[in-house]
């Protein structure tokens, strides 16, 4: 008699019960963020490719040149590379940087059938205090980080490298008005959304530190310049920090705001009053503007802190929500625990953790309906998930820094030789 053989169960008969538990909202993680990242770069040159090109060929009929001689190209050089330095060219070429930065997540999105901008945050509820608090963290900014930044200015300068990017020169109010639209609030919004927005907030899924970090060194070396490198690193953090505390990605971009206009409204101040836009100050100023600005820094952050934390207890209050339980964290990264805890408490909403915790109790509701041996498939597909995702952002981590710094280190050595 033939013997009743068991049917075996296969990988596939194994996750089918498992469909049911898919989630409803994907969740943005750091390999999407760095997707987009890596894609806001391709699309970024290949525009900028497009009108060097176009340009070239206008300039070359305007000046009536050959392309492919050595004096007619020389000529077209000089002239792009002025118009490049003109108002109409900074703007221009701004908006073409910053106009990636949307159409990265838009693609993204398009490509992915997944809404990657549902979660930033546009809709995140703030109040008063929190916006105020964005003039003096951003003050502060300016303050603490100009002397540090200006410091590591001159020490790159004294290797030996020029720099040949956009200086931008505010002689007139006229010119104030539209760098404040084109230099200081559309660089906010663009850069905060891709940065803040999808970065820092793809990489709070691996923890707050790691997000801040990787939002914040992208950020820095996105800008392709040694130059840039310092100051555009903490305005990172402090945008991400903001960004964080509050859950809303207009705050990030308030502050952003606040760090470009300050800087363009008080280079037209200093114009105003000696007609350069160059101000000399000694060591000694610098250095009180520096621990000046630190401690505002601190204290406006701190200040913030206690607001969102605030706010966001009568938030749970007002939804009968459980108050966070204070966790005493031990050991050499308590601090980073501490942080990360805090920063996972602001940065979702009451509603976001209703919806969890539904979530939850659904698959816990479903999975008391399975077997035992089921529940140790579902604990070990999703423990195989979990190491999955940790390859996947891993490898964007690796890759978007890889294409960022190489694109740095080419800009640098242009510096070089020039």
């Amino acid at each position: 008699m033939a013997k009743n053989k068991q049917p075996q169960t296969t990988q596939t008969d194994k996750k089918g019960f498992l469909k049911s538990f898919k989630k409803n909202v994907p969740s943005l993680e750091f390999y999407d963020a760095g997707a987009m990242f890596i894609a806001q770069f391709v699309l970024q040159y290949l525009l900028q490719l497009v009108l060097m090109l176009l340009a070239y060929s206008i300039l070359a009929y305007r000046l009536d040149v050959n392309m492919a001689s050595t004096e007619g190209m020389d000529a077209i050089v000089n002239e792009f590379t002025l118009f490049t330095m003109s108002t109409g060219g900074i703007i221009l070429i701004t908006l073409i940087n910053e106009s990636t930065m949307i159409l990265s997540p838009l693609c993204y999105w398009k490509i992915k059938s997944y809404n990657v901008f549902k979660g930033v945050g546009f809709k995140r509820k703030v109040n008063g205090w929190q916006i105020a608090m964005t003039l003096p963290i951003s003050i502060g900014l300016l303050a603490g980080f100009m002397p540090v930044a200006s410091l590591f200015v001159y020490l790159v300068e004294l290797t030996g490298y020029n720099y040949t990017g956009a200086n931008i020169v505010v002689d007139s109010f006229g010119k104030l008005a539209l760098y404040l639209i084109f230099i200081a609030a559309i660089p906010a919004v663009c850069e905060e959304l891709l940065h803040r927005g999808m970065i820092a907030r793809g990489g709070s899924r691996i923890s707050f530190v790691a997000g801040l970090l990787l939002s914040s060194s992208l950020f820095a070396l996105m800008h392709g310049s040694p130059i840039q490198l310092v100051h555009q690193f903490f305005v990172g953090v402090v945008c991400c920090l903001v960004y964080y505390m509050t859950g809303s990605i207009w705050i990030s971009v308030l502050t952003h705001f606040f760090n470009n206009a300050i800087t363009l409204v008080s280079g037209y101040i200093i114009y105003l009053i000696t007609g350069s836009t160059d101000l000399a100050m000694p060591w000694w100023a610098m250095l009180i503007m520096c621990v000046c600005g630190i401690a505002m820094l601190t204290g406006s952050l701190f200040v913030m802190y206690k607001i969102c934390y605030a706010k966001r207890q009568k938030e749970d209050a007002d939804l009968d929500l459980d108050a966070q339980k204070e966790e005493n964290f031990v050991g050499k990264r308590r601090l980073i625990k501490l942080f990360n805890d805090r920063m996972a408490y602001l940065f979702k909403s009451p509603e976001q953790v209703l919806q969890e915790r539904e979530q939850s109790q659904k698959v816990g509701e479903e999975l008391a309906g399975f077997s035992e041996e089921k529940k140790e498939v579902y604990s070990s597909l999703r423990q195989d998930d979990k190491v999955q995702l940790k390859k996947k952002n891993s490898r964007a981590i690796i890759f978007a820094f890889v294409v960022v710094t190489v694109i740095w280190i080419i800009n640098t050595i242009g510096g070089y030789t020039q």
